[in-house]
């Protein structure tokens, strides 16, 4: 829903990003102003070594811009498929503990992401994983549902999948599925659990029933 820029802090020659949001487009795309507010109270109470880092936020006329740690080592979903069958288990534990690292830093913080994958969490230069977009992220007090269906379906776990008729809503253990479904995926060479043809197996998805029969990945 923003551009985001590669920037240098002229007085400490620091690198960080900008993510620009457009005021005039927001409404349409259905972002309110309180979801960006939203957004930024969050990043700001969770601090963590796997999770980028909001440095600054500000505004102009037109735009929003929120500061962020800056990490060049791509999108960890282009890495996952480029290491693909060569993927070793040890590099797939190392991510996954990263990975599970990051979202018990926000349970602990009573916070839900809501949109765990692989393509959003960030390398750093020093190949740490940085979970980045928090545009769906929201505080979740202990003992509270949420049914709202949102997130990426692929990710989503079954009750959220089941929303609105046969489910009473969801917890910060979606998060929880979605980390699974990504440790799937580094264990078979980037193979997705539920997905084929493009299309989600939506029987295999809601009966949690994964195909560990194959040969692939470090599994082989």
């Amino acid at each position: 829903f923003g551009t985001v820029w590669r920037a240098v802090d002229r007085q400490t020659d620091e690198v960080v990003a900008i993510k620009q949001l457009d005021k005039a487009t927001m409404p349409r795309k259905g972002i309110r102003r309180e979801d960006i507010e939203r957004e930024m109270t969050v990043m700001q109470a969770v601090v963590h070594e796997n999770i980028t880092r909001l440095l600054a936020s500000f505004e102009d006329y037109n735009s929003i811009y929120l500061v962020l740690e800056y990490c060049d080592g791509g999108d960890f979903g282009d890495k996952v498929k480029e290491k693909g069958m060569n993927l070793r288990e040890t590099e797939a534990a190392e991510w996954m503990w990263q990975i599970m690292s990051a979202i018990a830093a926000l349970h602990g913080k009573n916070v839900c992401h809501r949109d765990i994958k692989p393509d959003n969490f960030m390398v750093s230069s020093e190949g740490v994983l940085k979970l980045s977009d928090f545009g769906l992220a929201l505080f979740l007090p202990p003992g509270r549902l949420l049914t709202e269906k949102c997130g990426t379906p692929a990710f989503m776990a079954p009750e959220q999948h089941r929303l609105p008729r046969h489910s009473r809503g969801y917890t910060n253990l979606c998060d929880v599925w979605a980390a699974g479904v990504t440790m799937y995926m580094l264990m078979l060479g980037g193979r997705h659990p539920f997905l084929g043809n493009g299309k989600i197996d939506e029987r295999r998805l809601l009966n949690g029933e994964m195909d560990f029969n194959v040969s692939q990945g470090f599994l082989s």
